[in-house]
């Protein structure tokens, strides 16, 4: 089966316009309609319906569009893969990863590793902590990163170290000075930015009967920016500001009345499925530049 055929039906499954498809596959829109009537012809069902100027997918369209993509990413694996080969990859590194174990842990391993073992092919690819369990069961890659153990049976989890959660303030507030309560009281307080401990701390403040304004923010590296603008305040784990700590862009402030709890971080594998060389190698360095902090 002609690929060209099927990428142009592909892009008018989504597009659903004779021009923009044309546009984007830098075709002439005559040429469009030859590669859809051909694959018509090819399968034997009409792909698209039209009406007047509306087009859109048959019923056999859309069975269809599920083979046409399964067949288009087989094809651009294998030659990705023989690029890869002629390039000299003769091995593969497939990560999921949590965004903030991304930014922590990825910069400090990262360059180690690619002049360690210069002929494997690293993929990064990240989602929320949440997803990592299921996607390394489902086999989307070979090892994942999480701040959150995996639930799923089919994967096997392992702590990879505990990191010590602390009170964050702009890097104006004066910290030998400060009342963590005061600020509390000044300043919103950025929540639900880990998916691990914000139920603990926030019961705490409740039971201390410390007022607060909650204002969620999903993310650490936009609960840091605010932070730094004096737009709030938050609980963050030590190894997320320390580059900022160090320079005065944000300050710790003690927490006397709080126990604060500790953010783990966990290394997610297959249950039933042996890791390739690669990633046994990417958990030995990793474990390596561990203990070295």
């Amino acid at each position: 089966m002609d690929t060209k055929l099927l990428r142009t039906f592909v892009v008018m499954a989504k597009e659903l316009n004779f021009h923009r498809t044309a546009e984007r596959l830098f075709l002439a829109q005559p040429t469009v309609s030859v590669h859809i009537r051909q694959l018509e012809e090819y399968v034997g069902y009409p792909l698209f319906e039209r009406t007047g100027r509306k087009v859109r997918l048959t019923a056999a369209g859309e069975r269809f569009l599920i083979h046409a993509n399964r067949i288009l990413e087989a094809h651009d694996d294998a030659l990705s893969d023989m690029t890869r080969w002629k390039m000299g990859f003769d091995d593969r590194l497939d990560l999921l990863i949590s965004p903030l174990c991304a930014e922590i842990l990825l910069p400090a391993i990262w360059k180690q590793f690619t002049s360690m073992y210069p002929n494997v092919e690293v993929r990064i690819y990240t989602t929320l902590s949440q997803s990592v369990g299921p996607g390394i069961a489902a086999g989307r890659s070979h090892l994942g990163i999480s701040l959150v153990p995996s639930k799923h049976p089919e994967t096997v989890t392992c702590k990879l170290y505990n990191d010590p959660v602390v009170f964050i303030a702009p890097g104006t507030v004066n910290p030998d000075r400060a009342n963590f309560r005061e600020l509390l009281l000044e300043h919103p307080l950025l929540t639900k930015n880990h998916p691990d401990y914000w139920e603990d701390i926030l019961y705490q403040l409740h039971d201390l009967q410390i007022p607060i304004r909650p204002m969620t923010v999903s993310q650490v590296h936009i609960t840091r920016k605010l932070i730094i603008n004096g737009l709030g305040v938050s609980f963050l784990p030590l190894s997320a500001v320390e580059e900022e700590l160090m320079n005065g862009k944000l300050v710790r402030i003690a927490t006397p009345d709080l126990h604060l709890p500790r953010a783990a971080t966990y290394v997610i594998t297959p249950r039933n499925k042996e890791l390739p060389r690669s990633a046994k190698n990417f958990l030995v360095l990793l474990n390596e530049l561990l203990d070295r902090r």
